[in-house]
């Protein structure tokens, strides 16, 4: 596609929200119910667009932001919609247009610390909705609980594929919705204390008996905060779920290279989400479709390559499939898609 043929694309896609607002509402209505969201900064080289401000990361970036929120099924592994916020905003603030804008019922929302606030939390409980966020340093409810934390509640081993972890809890009913769990990863907290010791003998600098005596007890410590009706080791365990987000922010800043965006227009910056939306359910589908194949020499880059080198040709009022490999599309077929060789123009005046 030419620039002006793309630019009117996402600019159409920006102005007509409301089919980008069915399908976002149907992949929010057929998740797991289990739902991260996420701030992600990208950095800006437009000075025309109206989402783009100095913002937290500007020392950093060296330019203005724009903010973009991303509500992810941490189940399912697939995106449900991206939101671009103004570079100045928090997410607090930013995510309360995101959930007004979309209708989430019975969904679990899994987030960060950043999103803590008294609005967001009121919020992520309406319509049978619940949440599991961690407490801030600053909140009273954490600084009275660490003064005399005791783990005392109870323990449970964590699994995460072959990996295991003895984790022992404090549980605490803060009013008849709320709770706090404190949790601690004691193999965690072994580890870490192992690795600074190393780092004491080997005379690195910052690393010192003083400040290993006032961290030690804290290493692989968590305060959750939920008003769940889970048992704490399910709300754990929901919380590390949470980490595959992490994993797709990191596809789309680097691989995807959604990055340094020229963007200039308001509608087409809203374009542009639906862009990312779409680019990270087919990314999340390929590596589905990948795994099942069960081949160890077979990547989703590999599969890409491949599919890569086809190329559609438009020949005598139709689209046709050029320069293709019989293995090679047996290898799509085998993921679930399989090309057309040609691909008719519909009349114009059908």
């Amino acid at each position: 596609m030419g620039y002006t043929a793309l630019s009117n694309l996402l600019h159409d896609l920006g102005m007509r929200e409301n089919p980008v607002r069915s399908f976002e509402q149907s992949l929010i209505d057929n998740s797991s119910g289990s739902v991260a969201i996420d701030g992600h900064v990208i950095r800006s080289c437009s000075n025309g667009n109206d989402l783009a401000e100095p913002g937290y990361k500007m020392n950093l970036m060296k330019a203005p932001q724009v903010n973009l929120l991303i509500a992810y099924d941490i189940k399912n592994k697939v995106p449900l919609m991206y939101r671009t916020c103004r570079g100045s905003s928090v997410d607090k603030v930013s995510v309360v247009e995101l959930l007004q804008s979309r209708s989430f019922s019975n969904t679990k929302f899994i987030v960060d610390r950043g999103f803590y606030s008294a609005k967001v939390l009121e919020m992520m409980s309406r319509n049978n909705n619940c949440y599991i966020i961690p407490v801030p340093s600053t909140n009273k409810n954490f600084k009275r609980i660490k003064k005399t934390l005791a783990y005392t509640s109870g323990e449970f081993v964590y699994k995460s594929g072959r990996d295991c972890a003895r984790i022992v809890f404090y549980e605490e009913q803060i009013d008849e919705q709320t709770r706090i769990i404190v949790y601690k990863d004691v193999d965690e907290n072994n580890s870490k204390r192992k690795s600074y010791k190393q780092m004491i003998d080997l005379e690195e600098n910052n690393y010192t008996q003083e400040n290993y005596e006032k961290y030690c007890d804290w290493w692989g410590v968590y305060f959750l905060q939920t008003n769940t009706k889970e048992s704490a080791s399910e709300v754990y365990s929901d919380y590390k779920g949470r980490w595959s987000i992490e994993t797709f922010n990191n596809y789309m800043k680097n691989d995807a290279a959604f990055n340094d965006l020229k963007i200039q227009d308001y509608y087409v910056q809203h374009g542009f989400d639906f862009i990312m939306l779409v680019t990270g359910l087919i990314h999340s589908r390929l590596n589905e479709s990948v795994k099942e194949l069960k081949k160890t020499n077979i990547s989703t880059f590999d599969i890409l390559v491949k599919a890569g080198h086809m190329r559609m040709v438009y020949e005598e009022s139709e689209w046709r499939l050029h320069n293709t490999r019989k293995k090679d599309l047996d290898l799509l077929t085998a993921i679930g898609f399989t090309p057309q060789k040609t691909y008719p123009i519909a009349d114009s005046g059908s």
